[in-house]
């Protein structure tokens, strides 16, 4: 992958992080998915970005995170070993992160397009309590932080509060931070050191991946074991696991409660709590290079697993597409079986009568020989006057039946309407409904109309060419086969003079028995006529099982695929939600790889010519 390719990737992803992190904050329900989603997005540009442009492992990035009133500040202090952060007994006095930079070597600011992400650095000093999308960058004073001291080669970072998930300004501040360190420092007080937020928050940045140190403030030196070790059994307790089933190790310390004489000078009056946290930082860091590549390998494989995360904020949303996908579904067999009942149930499809009678026409002799058939025929006409007359005694009217088209639009307005009933009724559970519901009079149901009068056209086209081929392929079926033609024709004319012979010779010398004569020719025309009938009626029966599928293979499918997909088109929340979804995975994935084949290159490189910089911010 060329540099503007990753590039292209990174920025992509990040946009489409942080568009499903807007869409959860939509929902508040899903308040803690938008963190996650915050800080994946925040990973891929502040660590993954960087990390494939080939910026340098240095600086490392220290982050100082917490609940209101835990102490920050205090700790930030003696991280730096002098007061530069500024301490205030007011809770969530920090509003924006501040970076401070060691009096030591210099080395190159991250310069990555994206990085820091909607925080601009602000070019002077601001106090800690400016509530802006900023961050500022203080350099530690010279004399109180040498090159001798054990943090000179990182970037202390003091940061906002976290108090809510719902705070959108403090927790994209705090989160951009998180994202970017290196090593965590989670700060405490004994009073809160339970928070809900807090230790939600802690959790996270263990499945991130981030190496965290626990810091417990306020604490008495006689509560100091006991409290530290329900910290690990209530908090630490239940950290997610490691893939090999075992507990992350996350060192804890306790700031017992000091005097302002320790607390305003950490290199020397509070120099034994400074070396103990200390300590514990360095532990955290083999070498700039191998923990800044655990950084980024760590903060890709979160993103690797996020899948899950990714599907739990898609979850109701997808939901309730299939829900308004089932609803439509729903309309359809309604629509088809409306059609049935009022339509195919009683239609005659009268023009085959047209071919019954063409074929009992063709089973008649031709030329010379429909003299023969005339006799014959007027021999039945007794039979026939007194057939028809007792038909018209029995058999019921036929039953006025509504047109095809009246069925098929009453069909749609029934299905529009229960969609829009449906739409209007759960309206108020999601915004699917609420977004379907708004622009059904507008876009929807006009739109559905006129495409269904589009397909209404074709599908009559297709109709009358279907009908009049089923006509023509009965006819054709004895028309084009002369040999079963005439075959047919001399059955039946064989029928007739066989019965007429065999009624004259029983008969013989003539009586009036030979009245039998009419009647035999009426029962073999009879049942000519029966089978040519049960032909047609077959007919009938296939043509409206193929008007059926007719129906719904030109009518009510490709309406109902319009119909269910609408609500992601247009550009949507859904388009874009499925868009993402579509999109992410397949991206991470190439980040991942990516990301393992960089972590490679630069095992390979020996520490003494890692990559280094000269550029002071």
């Amino acid at each position: 992958m060329e540099p503007t390719e990753h590039r292209s990737a990174v920025g992509q992803l990040a946009d489409d992080l942080r568009w499903l992190e807007d869409h959860c904050r939509r929902q508040p329900e899903l308040a803690t998915h938008a963190g996650t989603l915050r800080l994946a997005s925040a990973l891929t540009r502040n660590v993954i970005g960087p990390f494939l442009e080939g910026q340098p492992a240095r600086p490392l990035h220290i982050a100082v995170v917490g609940g209101a009133g835990a102490g920050k500040s205090t700790v930030v202090n003696f991280l730096a070993g002098t007061v530069v952060a500024e301490a205030n007994p007011q809770a969530g006095y920090t509003r924006h992160p501040t970076a401070f930079l060691p009096n030591g070597p210099a080395f190159q600011w991250p310069t990555y397009i994206g990085f820091m992400g909607p925080l601009n650095r602000l070019s002077g000093e601001k106090p800690a309590n400016a509530d802006e999308d900023v961050y500022q960058v203080k350099r530690i004073p010279a004399g109180k932080s040498g090159d001798a001291d054990p943090l000179s080669e990182f970037v202390i970072w003091d940061c906002p509060d976290m108090t809510t998930w719902a705070s959108l300004v403090y927790v994209n501040r705090l989160l951009e931070v998180a994202a970017l360190a290196d090593v965590v420092v989670y700060v405490a007080s004994d009073e809160r050191y339970n928070d809900e937020v807090p230790t939600q928050f802690l959790h996270m940045l263990v499945k991130a991946g981030k190496a965290v140190v626990v810091v417990l403030t306020k604490v008495r030196e006689s509560d100091a074991t006991a409290l530290t070790e329900h910290f690990r059994r209530e908090i630490l307790g239940r950290l997610p696991k490691l893939p090999d089933g075992t507990s992350p190790a996350v060192p804890v310390i306790a700031f017992p409660q000091m005097p302002q004489s320790e607390r305003t000078d950490p290199s020397g009056a509070g120099a034994k709590h400074r070396v103990l946290l200390l300590n514990q930082i360095l532990m955290q860091v083999e070498s700039e290079a191998a923990t800044r590549v655990r950084t980024v390998t760590n903060a890709a494989k979160f993103l690797a697993t996020a899948g899950d995360g990714l599907l739990d904020v898609a979850r109701r949303d997808l939901a309730e597409f299939e829900a308004w996908k089932t609803a439509v579904l729903a309309g359809k067999a309604d629509f088809e079986e409306r059609y049935r009942q009022e339509f195919l149930s009683g239609e005659q499809f009268h023009r085959f009568n047209r071919y019954r009678d063409q074929l009992m026409d063709d089973l008649e002799l031709p030329g010379a020989g429909r003299m023969l058939g005339g006799f014959i025929w007027l021999l039945r006409s007794p039979y026939r006057w007194t057939r028809d007359y007792v038909a018209g005694l029995i058999v019921r009217p036929e039953v006025f039946n509504l047109s095809e088209q009246t069925v098929l639009t009453a069909s749609l307005t029934g299905w529009l309407d229960k969609l829009q009933a449906e739409s209007l009724r759960r309206s108020s559970t999601h915004a699917v409904w609420k977004q379907i519901a708004i622009r059904f009079d507008t876009e929807l149901g006009p739109q559905a109309r006129e495409r269904f009068n589009q397909e209404l056209r074709n599908f009559e086209l297709k109709e009358t060419d279907e009908l009049e081929q089923a006509g023509k392929k009965l006819v054709d079926a004895v028309e084009k086969r002369p040999a079963l033609l005439y075959s047919l024709r001399s059955g039946k004319l064989a029928l007739d003079l066989v019965a007429i012979g065999g009624i004259v010779y029983a008969t013989w010398p003539p009586g009036w028995y030979l009245l039998l004569v009419p009647v035999a020719v009426s029962a073999t025309h009879q049942a000519t006529e029966l089978a040519v009938r049960g032909a047609v009626e077959g007919a009938r029966a296939r043509v409206r099982n193929q008007r059926e599928t007719l129906v719904s293979g030109v009518l009510t499918a490709p309406l109902a695929e319009w119909l269910a997909e609408w609500p992601a088109t247009g550009g949507s929340s859904i388009e874009k939600l499925q868009q993402v979804l579509r999109r992410v995975p397949e991206t991470i994935r190439q980040m991942e790889q990516r990301v393992k084949a960089k972590a490679t290159e630069w095992a390979a490189v020996k520490p003494d010519s890692a990559p280094t910089a000269t550029t002071t911010p």
